[in-house]
């Protein structure tokens, strides 16, 4: 009973600040706000999180975490086509930093070391591993889904797109789709695959 009590009130203290976070920046957020919004004492939630940089920090990896998921189930949901499924992976990315402004920072923090929109601190290491995990994440599906190419071209490629993908939340320049669709004419040129299913697929 009290360890489902902790994680239910760790799980109402990450969404109470998350939302926080969204809607005014990590630096006009308060801890007593946050307890009294989720209705706990200030001193049950520093004894959970430390302090404010430790929920900061517990924020961001909560909210990588549900990213990386989402790529691996877009990848799963396109087990049968390399293409579609490279092409669904990048549109993911791209929707999602749209519609989220801590994902977004999370993902483009290595570009700039000034302080970003949210206003979060613990970004960079956060960001380093994201990018890593992601890579990774395309790299092991790639590798299943595309015969005849070597381990190393496969994960440069799968990097790669995953780095471009960020320079172009961090300076967009096309629409999410034409984004979508010239990221995904590289990696499947890069990897000798057609770019029809693809590009038919980014337009519909």
């Amino acid at each position: 009973m009290r360890e489902r009590y902790r994680e239910h009130v760790r799980t109402a203290v990450l969404e109470t600040a998350h939302d926080l976070i969204a809607d005014r920046g990590w630096e006009r957020v308060r801890m007593g706000e946050i307890a009294e919004a989720v209705g706990i004492s200030r001193a049950l939630l520093y004894k959970e999180f430390g302090d404010k940089p430790g929920l900061g920090e517990a924020v961001v990896l909560r909210e990588a975490a549900r990213f990386i998921e989402g790529i691996e189930g877009v990848l799963a949901h396109h087990d049968a086509d390399a293409a579609r499924g490279l092409a669904a992976s990048v549109e993911f990315v791209l929707e999602e930093a749209e519609n989220s402004s801590l994902l977004r920072a999370v993902l483009i923090a290595n570009r700039d070391s000034s302080p970003t929109a949210t206003g979060i601190l613990p970004l960079l290491t956060t960001s380093a591993q994201l990018l890593e995990l992601a890579s990774n994440s395309l790299a092991r599906w790639l590798m299943a889904h595309v015969p005849g190419v070597q381990a190393d071209d496969v994960a440069d490629a799968a990097e790669a797109l995953v780095r471009l993908t960020v320079s172009h939340l961090a300076l967009p320049t096309m629409s999410r789709k034409d984004t979508s669709r010239k990221i995904t004419e590289v990696g499947l040129r890069y990897l000798g695959l057609s770019v029809e299913a693809a590009t038919s697929e980014a337009t519909t």
